[in-house]
Protein backbone atom coordinates (compact mmCIF):
# COMPACT_ATOMS: atom_id res chain seq x y z
CA UNK A 1 0.00 0.00 0.00
CA UNK A 2 1.63 3.28 -0.59
CA UNK A 3 0.75 6.68 0.20
CA UNK A 4 -1.54 7.48 -2.20
CA UNK A 5 -3.40 4.69 -1.89
CA UNK A 6 -3.63 5.45 1.79
CA UNK A 7 -4.67 9.08 1.36
CA UNK A 8 -7.91 7.50 -0.60
CA UNK A 9 -8.52 5.76 2.32
CA UNK A 10 -9.56 9.46 4.09
CA UNK A 11 -12.31 11.33 1.47
CA UNK A 12 -11.55 14.44 3.75
CA UNK A 13 -8.49 14.78 2.27
CA UNK A 14 -9.51 15.41 -1.32
CA UNK A 15 -11.86 18.46 0.03
CA UNK A 16 -9.34 19.54 2.36
CA UNK A 17 -5.86 20.79 2.93
CA UNK A 18 -6.09 19.34 6.58
CA UNK A 19 -3.60 19.81 8.82
CA UNK A 20 -5.13 19.62 11.97
CA UNK A 21 -4.61 15.97 13.16
CA UNK A 22 -3.59 17.53 16.69
CA UNK A 23 -7.03 18.34 17.18
CA UNK A 24 -9.07 15.68 14.92
CA UNK A 25 -8.12 14.36 11.85
CA UNK A 26 -10.95 12.94 9.34
CA UNK A 27 -12.08 9.00 10.14
CA UNK A 28 -10.94 6.90 7.15
CA UNK A 29 -13.60 4.95 5.37
CA UNK A 30 -12.73 1.65 7.05
CA UNK A 31 -13.29 2.70 10.40
CA UNK A 32 -16.20 4.76 9.47
CA UNK A 33 -17.62 2.24 7.48
CA UNK A 34 -16.61 -0.30 11.34
CA UNK A 35 -18.22 2.22 13.52
CA UNK A 36 -21.81 2.08 10.54
CA UNK A 37 -21.54 -1.25 10.68
CA UNK A 38 -22.32 -1.65 14.06
CA UNK A 39 -25.28 1.08 14.12
CA UNK A 40 -26.67 -0.97 10.79
CA UNK A 41 -27.00 -4.56 12.69
CA UNK A 42 -28.37 -2.55 15.71
CA UNK A 43 -31.04 -0.99 13.42
CA UNK A 44 -32.15 -4.29 11.64
CA UNK A 45 -31.38 -6.93 14.23
CA UNK A 46 -31.60 -5.07 17.93
CA UNK A 47 -28.76 -6.73 19.64
CA UNK A 48 -29.00 -10.47 18.30
CA UNK A 49 -25.72 -9.97 17.63
CA UNK A 50 -24.41 -9.40 21.42
CA UNK A 51 -22.38 -12.10 21.95
CA UNK A 52 -20.07 -11.57 18.51
CA UNK A 53 -19.85 -7.44 19.33
CA UNK A 54 -18.55 -9.03 22.71
CA UNK A 55 -15.86 -11.41 21.20
CA UNK A 56 -14.98 -8.80 18.59
CA UNK A 57 -14.54 -5.92 21.67
CA UNK A 58 -12.22 -8.76 22.70
CA UNK A 59 -10.12 -9.58 19.91
CA UNK A 60 -9.61 -5.60 20.02
CA UNK A 61 -8.36 -5.67 23.44
CA UNK A 62 -5.94 -8.04 22.52
CA UNK A 63 -4.95 -5.89 19.50
CA UNK A 64 -4.51 -2.70 21.26
CA UNK A 65 -2.45 -4.52 24.25
CA UNK A 66 -0.39 -5.91 22.04
CA UNK A 67 0.08 -2.34 20.18
CA UNK A 68 1.72 -0.99 23.34
CA UNK A 69 3.41 -4.29 24.61
CA UNK A 70 1.16 -5.01 27.22
CA UNK A 71 -1.09 -8.06 28.78
CA UNK A 72 -4.98 -7.93 27.32
CA UNK A 73 -5.65 -8.09 31.22
CA UNK A 74 -4.36 -4.88 31.98
CA UNK A 75 -6.21 -2.93 28.98
CA UNK A 76 -9.50 -0.92 29.40
CA UNK A 77 -11.42 0.59 27.03
CA UNK A 78 -12.70 4.39 27.84
CA UNK A 79 -14.38 7.12 27.21
CA UNK A 80 -11.63 9.51 26.48
CA UNK A 81 -8.71 10.47 28.09
CA UNK A 82 -10.08 12.82 31.33
CA UNK A 83 -12.34 9.77 31.58
CA UNK A 84 -9.16 7.51 32.21
CA UNK A 85 -7.12 10.18 34.20
CA UNK A 86 -10.13 10.72 36.51
CA UNK A 87 -9.88 6.77 36.62
CA UNK A 88 -6.08 6.42 37.99
CA UNK A 89 -6.46 9.41 40.22
CA UNK A 90 -9.00 7.38 42.14
CA UNK A 91 -7.34 4.38 42.13
CA UNK A 92 -3.82 6.05 43.53
CA UNK A 93 -6.13 7.30 46.33
CA UNK A 94 -4.10 10.62 47.32
CA UNK A 95 -0.67 8.70 47.57
CA UNK A 96 0.97 11.88 47.52
CA UNK A 97 1.86 14.94 45.66
CA UNK A 98 1.80 15.05 41.24
CA UNK A 99 4.29 16.29 39.12
CA UNK A 100 3.70 17.66 35.74
CA UNK A 101 5.18 19.50 32.70
CA UNK A 102 3.58 22.98 32.87
CA UNK A 103 2.27 22.85 29.15
CA UNK A 104 0.01 19.98 29.71
CA UNK A 105 -3.41 19.85 28.23
CA UNK A 106 -6.00 20.12 31.20
CA UNK A 107 -7.40 16.37 31.02
CA UNK A 108 -3.72 15.91 32.61
CA UNK A 109 -4.22 18.06 35.29
CA UNK A 110 -7.66 18.82 36.09
CA UNK A 111 -8.99 15.38 37.42
CA UNK A 112 -5.91 15.11 39.88
CA UNK A 113 -6.88 19.11 41.52
CA UNK A 114 -10.68 17.88 41.79
CA UNK A 115 -9.34 15.00 43.60
CA UNK A 116 -7.44 17.39 45.55
CA UNK A 117 -4.19 16.36 45.32
CA UNK A 118 -1.12 18.47 45.15
CA UNK A 119 -0.03 19.00 41.84
CA UNK A 120 3.47 21.25 40.57
CA UNK A 121 4.66 22.32 37.53
CA UNK A 122 7.90 22.13 35.87
CA UNK A 123 8.67 25.21 32.96
CA UNK A 124 9.49 24.17 29.63
CA UNK A 125 12.63 25.40 27.92
CA UNK A 126 13.49 26.93 24.26
CA UNK A 127 10.75 25.58 21.66
CA UNK A 128 9.07 23.71 24.91
CA UNK A 129 11.89 21.13 25.97
CA UNK A 130 11.28 20.03 29.13
CA UNK A 131 14.57 18.48 30.51
CA UNK A 132 14.75 15.62 32.82
CA UNK A 133 17.03 17.01 34.85
CA UNK A 134 14.43 19.48 35.48
CA UNK A 135 12.23 17.37 36.22
CA UNK A 136 14.65 15.51 38.75
CA UNK A 137 15.21 19.11 40.12
CA UNK A 138 11.79 19.40 40.82
CA UNK A 139 11.06 15.95 42.68
CA UNK A 140 10.44 16.78 46.50
CA UNK A 141 9.99 14.32 49.66
CA UNK A 142 5.90 14.52 49.30
CA UNK A 143 6.43 13.97 45.30
CA UNK A 144 4.78 10.19 44.34
CA UNK A 145 3.36 10.91 40.63
CA UNK A 146 5.07 11.98 37.45
CA UNK A 147 2.37 12.79 34.83
CA UNK A 148 2.86 14.23 31.37
CA UNK A 149 1.83 13.98 27.97
CA UNK A 150 3.62 12.03 25.88
CA UNK A 151 3.41 14.83 23.12
CA UNK A 152 2.84 17.95 24.74
CA UNK A 153 -0.46 19.25 22.25
CA UNK A 154 0.70 23.30 22.33
CA UNK A 155 4.66 23.14 21.53
CA UNK A 156 5.06 19.57 20.07
CA UNK A 157 7.93 18.35 22.53
CA UNK A 158 8.16 14.67 22.35
CA UNK A 159 9.24 13.74 26.21
CA UNK A 160 11.59 9.87 25.86
CA UNK A 161 9.34 7.32 27.76
CA UNK A 162 12.22 4.90 28.72
CA UNK A 163 14.57 8.30 30.39
CA UNK A 164 11.25 9.31 32.78
CA UNK A 165 10.52 5.90 33.40
CA UNK A 166 14.05 5.20 34.55
CA UNK A 167 13.66 8.57 36.42
CA UNK A 168 10.53 6.88 38.15
CA UNK A 169 12.66 3.89 39.20
CA UNK A 170 15.09 5.41 40.91
CA UNK A 171 12.86 7.79 42.46
CA UNK A 172 10.27 5.39 43.47
CA UNK A 173 7.39 7.57 41.60
CA UNK A 174 4.33 6.18 40.05
CA UNK A 175 5.01 6.94 36.36
CA UNK A 176 1.53 8.17 34.34
CA UNK A 177 1.22 8.67 30.72
CA UNK A 178 -1.95 10.45 28.39
CA UNK A 179 -0.22 9.33 24.58
CA UNK A 180 -3.20 11.05 22.91
CA UNK A 181 -0.95 13.18 20.58
CA UNK A 182 1.31 9.96 19.95
CA UNK A 183 -0.57 7.57 19.49
CA UNK A 184 -0.79 5.32 16.59
CA UNK A 185 2.52 7.33 14.89
CA UNK A 186 5.18 7.28 17.56
CA UNK A 187 6.32 3.86 19.41
CA UNK A 188 4.64 3.12 22.48
CA UNK A 189 6.09 0.39 24.83
CA UNK A 190 4.59 0.44 28.95
CA UNK A 191 6.83 -2.49 29.71
CA UNK A 192 10.28 -1.19 28.25
CA UNK A 193 9.45 2.50 29.66
CA UNK A 194 8.31 1.64 33.05
CA UNK A 195 5.29 2.93 32.44
CA UNK A 196 2.43 2.46 35.60
CA UNK A 197 -0.59 3.88 33.56
CA UNK A 198 -1.07 4.97 29.80
CA UNK A 199 -4.28 6.87 28.57
CA UNK A 200 -5.26 7.84 25.08
CA UNK A 201 -8.02 9.31 23.45
CA UNK A 202 -9.30 7.72 19.84
CA UNK A 203 -9.96 10.98 18.29
CA UNK A 204 -6.53 12.01 17.34
CA UNK A 205 -3.86 10.34 15.89
CA UNK A 206 -5.67 6.96 16.54
CA UNK A 207 -8.23 8.05 13.74
CA UNK A 208 -11.01 5.98 16.06
CA UNK A 209 -13.25 9.12 16.36
CA UNK A 210 -14.87 10.86 19.56
CA UNK A 211 -16.02 8.64 22.28
CA UNK A 212 -13.38 5.71 22.92
CA UNK A 213 -10.28 5.47 23.88
CA UNK A 214 -8.17 3.21 26.35
CA UNK A 215 -6.25 2.87 29.68
CA UNK A 216 -3.67 0.67 31.04
CA UNK A 217 -2.88 -0.13 34.34
CA UNK A 218 0.11 -2.10 35.39
CA UNK A 219 -0.16 -5.59 36.74
CA UNK A 220 1.30 -4.01 40.42
CA UNK A 221 -2.05 -1.89 40.34
CA UNK A 222 -4.61 -4.38 39.00
CA UNK A 223 -6.33 -4.70 42.32
CA UNK A 224 -10.28 -4.38 41.57
CA UNK A 225 -11.63 -4.61 44.85
CA UNK A 226 -9.71 -0.89 45.72
CA UNK A 227 -10.76 0.35 42.08
CA UNK A 228 -12.78 3.77 42.61
CA UNK A 229 -16.00 2.45 40.37
CA UNK A 230 -18.24 -0.45 39.96
CA UNK A 231 -21.13 -1.60 37.77
CA UNK A 232 -22.72 -4.28 36.44
CA UNK A 233 -19.89 -4.74 33.79
CA UNK A 234 -17.46 -4.42 36.30
CA UNK A 235 -18.50 -8.36 37.51
CA UNK A 236 -17.20 -11.10 36.62
CA UNK A 237 -19.99 -12.73 35.85
CA UNK A 238 -22.47 -9.70 34.30
CA UNK A 239 -25.23 -12.14 33.36
CA UNK A 240 -25.78 -13.21 37.15
CA UNK A 241 -27.07 -10.28 37.22
CA UNK A 242 -25.63 -10.33 41.55
CA UNK A 243 -26.54 -7.01 43.25
CA UNK A 244 -25.69 -7.87 46.91
CA UNK A 245 -21.99 -8.77 47.71
CA UNK A 246 -18.39 -7.49 44.97
CA UNK A 247 -17.37 -10.57 42.88
CA UNK A 248 -15.64 -8.27 40.21
CA UNK A 249 -12.91 -9.22 37.48
CA UNK A 250 -9.83 -9.48 37.71
CA UNK A 251 -8.08 -7.25 35.40
CA UNK A 252 -8.89 -3.71 34.42
CA UNK A 253 -11.85 -4.71 32.40
CA UNK A 254 -13.48 -4.35 36.06
CA UNK A 255 -12.97 -0.62 35.32
CA UNK A 256 -15.53 -0.82 32.15
CA UNK A 257 -18.88 -0.34 34.44
CA UNK A 258 -21.40 -0.34 31.79
CA UNK A 259 -22.03 -1.36 28.33
CA UNK A 260 -19.31 -1.09 25.63
CA UNK A 261 -19.13 1.60 23.35
CA UNK A 262 -19.35 -0.95 20.04
CA UNK A 263 -18.81 1.54 17.17
CA UNK A 264 -16.02 3.31 18.82
CA UNK A 265 -14.23 0.19 19.72
CA UNK A 266 -14.77 -1.50 16.34
CA UNK A 267 -13.60 2.17 14.87
CA UNK A 268 -10.58 1.61 17.35
CA UNK A 269 -9.86 -1.49 15.85
CA UNK A 270 -10.10 -0.87 12.06
CA UNK A 271 -7.82 2.10 12.72
CA UNK A 272 -5.44 -0.40 14.49
CA UNK A 273 -5.72 -2.96 11.40
CA UNK A 274 -4.56 -0.08 9.45
CA UNK A 275 -1.65 1.10 11.17
CA UNK A 276 -0.71 -2.54 11.63
CA UNK A 277 -0.50 -2.99 7.97
CA UNK A 278 1.65 -0.04 6.82
CA UNK A 279 3.61 -1.04 9.74
CA UNK A 280 4.66 1.12 13.34
CA UNK A 281 8.12 2.51 11.64
CA UNK A 282 6.88 3.35 8.47
CA UNK A 283 4.30 5.44 9.99
CA UNK A 284 7.28 7.23 11.91
CA UNK A 285 9.06 7.95 9.45
CA UNK A 286 6.42 9.17 7.14
CA UNK A 287 5.63 11.28 10.17
CA UNK A 288 9.10 12.41 10.08
CA UNK A 289 9.37 12.95 6.56
CA UNK A 290 6.16 15.03 6.30
CA UNK A 291 7.60 17.60 9.04
CA UNK A 292 11.56 17.69 7.39
CA UNK A 293 9.74 18.94 4.75
CA UNK A 294 7.33 20.94 6.55
CA UNK A 295 10.53 22.73 8.47
CA UNK A 296 12.43 22.93 5.07
CA UNK A 297 9.34 25.46 3.44
CA UNK A 298 9.31 27.74 6.89
CA UNK A 299 12.49 28.24 7.15
CA UNK A 300 12.94 28.71 3.74
CA UNK A 301 10.69 31.36 3.78
CA UNK A 302 11.99 32.85 7.32
CA UNK A 303 8.95 31.88 9.29
CA UNK A 304 10.02 31.13 13.09
CA UNK A 305 9.48 27.54 14.42
CA UNK A 306 8.49 27.37 18.01
CA UNK A 307 8.58 23.53 18.61
CA UNK A 308 11.56 21.52 18.45
CA UNK A 309 13.51 20.88 15.09
CA UNK A 310 15.73 17.72 16.24
CA UNK A 311 13.85 14.12 15.30
CA UNK A 312 14.14 12.89 19.00
CA UNK A 313 12.37 15.81 20.62
CA UNK A 314 9.83 16.31 17.52
CA UNK A 315 6.26 14.91 16.83
CA UNK A 316 4.07 15.25 14.11
CA UNK A 317 3.43 18.56 15.65
CA UNK A 318 4.81 22.22 14.66
CA UNK A 319 3.95 25.48 16.39
CA UNK A 320 4.24 28.66 13.62
CA UNK A 321 4.61 31.83 15.58
CA UNK A 322 1.98 34.10 14.51
CA UNK A 323 0.35 37.11 15.56
CA UNK A 324 -3.02 36.96 15.87
CA UNK A 325 -3.49 33.10 15.12
CA UNK A 326 -6.99 32.79 15.51
CA UNK A 327 -7.73 35.21 12.95
CA UNK A 328 -5.34 33.46 10.59
CA UNK A 329 -6.63 29.95 11.14
CA UNK A 330 -10.24 31.38 9.81
CA UNK A 331 -8.95 32.73 6.72
CA UNK A 332 -7.54 29.45 6.27
CA UNK A 333 -10.23 27.64 6.74
CA UNK A 334 -12.14 29.81 4.15
CA UNK A 335 -9.49 28.28 1.52
CA UNK A 336 -10.28 25.03 2.82
CA UNK A 337 -6.70 24.57 4.71
CA UNK A 338 -7.19 23.38 8.51
CA UNK A 339 -5.11 24.01 11.32
CA UNK A 340 -5.59 25.37 14.51
CA UNK A 341 -4.41 28.29 16.95
CA UNK A 342 -2.13 26.97 19.76
CA UNK A 343 0.45 27.71 21.84
CA UNK A 344 2.86 30.62 20.11
CA UNK A 345 0.97 30.41 16.71
CA UNK A 346 -0.36 28.21 14.27
CA UNK A 347 -0.47 24.66 15.42
CA UNK A 348 0.28 22.83 11.97
CA UNK A 349 -0.15 18.81 12.48
CA UNK A 350 0.72 15.83 9.96
CA UNK A 351 -0.55 12.68 9.52
CA UNK A 352 -0.55 9.56 7.49
CA UNK A 353 -3.30 11.26 4.83
CA UNK A 354 -1.55 14.22 4.69
CA UNK A 355 1.12 14.79 1.39
CA UNK A 356 3.68 17.52 0.18
CA UNK A 357 1.15 19.17 -1.74
CA UNK A 358 -0.38 19.75 1.30
CA UNK A 359 2.12 21.84 2.95
CA UNK A 360 2.93 23.59 -0.21
CA UNK A 361 -0.38 24.81 -0.32
CA UNK A 362 0.02 26.01 3.27
CA UNK A 363 2.59 27.75 2.59
CA UNK A 364 1.75 29.38 -0.01
CA UNK A 365 -1.24 30.80 1.59
CA UNK A 366 0.70 31.79 4.34
CA UNK A 367 3.28 33.88 2.06
CA UNK A 368 0.28 35.99 1.35
CA UNK A 369 -0.46 37.19 5.10
CA UNK A 370 0.38 40.36 6.06
CA UNK A 371 3.89 41.13 7.20
CA UNK A 372 2.29 42.10 10.83
CA UNK A 373 0.60 38.46 11.13
CA UNK A 374 3.89 36.90 10.96
CA UNK A 375 6.80 36.57 13.72
CA UNK A 376 9.47 35.55 11.46
CA UNK A 377 13.11 36.24 11.38
CA UNK A 378 13.03 38.59 8.41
Amino acid sequence: MNWSEIRALFPAAEQYTYLNTAAAPPLSILAAREGQRYYDEMAEHGDVAWDGWLCQVEEIRERLASFINADARSVAFTYSTSHGMNLIAGILDHCGDVLCPADEFPSCTLPWLQQRYRVHFVRSRDRGVVDVDDIQRSITNETRVLGTSYVQFATGFRHDLVALGRLCRERNLVFVVDATQGMGVFPIDVVNSGIDFLVFSGYKWAQAGYGVGGLYVAPRFLNPTAFPVAGWWSARDPEAVVNDRLDLKETAAALEVGCPHFAGIFALGAALTLFEEIGKSRIEERIHELTDYLHQRLQADRFNIASPLNRGQRSGITIVEMRNAPEIVKRLAEKKIIVSARGKGLRVSVHIFNNFDDIDRLIAELRELPSTASANTA
